[in-house]
């Protein structure tokens, strides 16, 4: 729903904190020969001819830096090599968990909450819909972020730059996306939508014009375009529909007339100065402009439904 925009400049900032991460748990592995002190589990050939691989070079930076739209053809070639490092709960799966996830993603060492400040988005790109922070019991700030590419089946991507997506609790938890493979359901990359992918619109049931804000299912939500698999893993169309009052308030507004005098009047207002986008983003009601469709929940719709009503 929301394209996130690539920087080169910040995944090259991962790559440092993610290298050091994961060279130094790959030699530790190599050198003890297992992970686990209760569950000793014992490399295998093809794990350590994997990780010594990725030592070489800058193996282990391509995997990093890896680009949404290479990543399915990295999985298939590490997946016909390795078949049973996608086998969920495997040995093979669980050493590269070890290595990238518990010794990678979850050490103290990844900064969440500054990771997602660097990718600059407040709003999560599969919805619009909710804020990517939540407070946790300890009233904490605590950030959400996605693996595109689930953990369970591809623990080697847990600290691929373009695979980790910020996103909200609901899109992230049960009954959204939760572990479903993007490649078996039909997802798109964030990083890879286009915002005409989705596209707003509304239908009027009925109006009572005495009291019009009394019923929010007079006006329905509608997609005039979308992806069908974000549609149905996130369920869009039903979250979307929850929030027809918001549709309904602007359609009520586009019967105002808000005439050059106004626009000018708002200009100047109290001696305050605004200028064009500012004085679209007050009577609309959220983010007029496309680049800043990620800074405000339902901005999106806003904006499409918006321009359809003129306003």
């Amino acid at each position: 729903m929301v394209k996130l925009q690539r920087n080169s400049t910040e995944a090259e900032k991962h790559l440092l904190i993610a290298k050091k991460l994961i060279e130094k748990r790959i030699n530790s592995v190599l050198i003890g020969g297992s992970i686990g002190r209760n569950l000793v589990i014992a490399l295998t050939p093809n794990v350590i001819t994997f990780l010594k691989n990725l030592l070489n070079g800058d193996n282990l930076r391509k995997l990093i830096l890896t680009s949404p739209e290479d990543l399915p053809s990295l999985i298939t070639g590490i997946s016909a090599a390795y078949p049973s490092f996608i086998v969920p709960n495997s040995n093979e799966n669980r050493i590269l968990r070890n290595v990238f996830i518990s010794h990678g993603y979850e050490h103290k060492g990844f900064d969440k909450l500054e990771f997602i400040k660097r990718i600059n988005i407040d709003t999560c790109p599969y919805c619009n819909r909710n804020y990517i922070y939540y407070l946790s019991k300890a009233g904490k700030i605590k950030p959400q972020i996605d693996h595109f590419y689930p953990t369970n089946i591809y623990p080697f991507l847990a600290l691929t730059f373009y695979n980790l997506i910020p996103s909200c609790q609901t899109c992230n938890g049960f009954g959204a996306k939760e572990g479903n493979d993007p490649l078996q359901v039909n997802l798109i990359n964030p990083y890879l939508i286009e915002n005409q992918d989705f596209k707003f619109t509304y239908k009027i049931n009925h109006i009572n014009f005495l009291n019009p804000l009394l019923d929010k299912n007079s006006v329905e939500v509608k997609f005039r375009h979308q992806l069908a698999g974000h549609t149905n893993i996130f369920k869009l169309d039903k979250i979307y529909q929850q929030h027809s009052d918001h549709v309904l308030e602007l359609v009520i507004k586009s019967k105002v007339a808000y005439s050059s005098k106004y626009r000018t009047y708002l200009h100047s207002y109290k001696g305050l100065k605004f200028n064009d986008a500012e004085i679209d983003r007050m009577i609309l009601g959220n983010y007029s402009k496309e680049d800043e469709i990620h800074k405000r929940p339902l901005a999106k719709m806003y904006q499409d439904i918006g321009k359809e009503l003129g306003l």
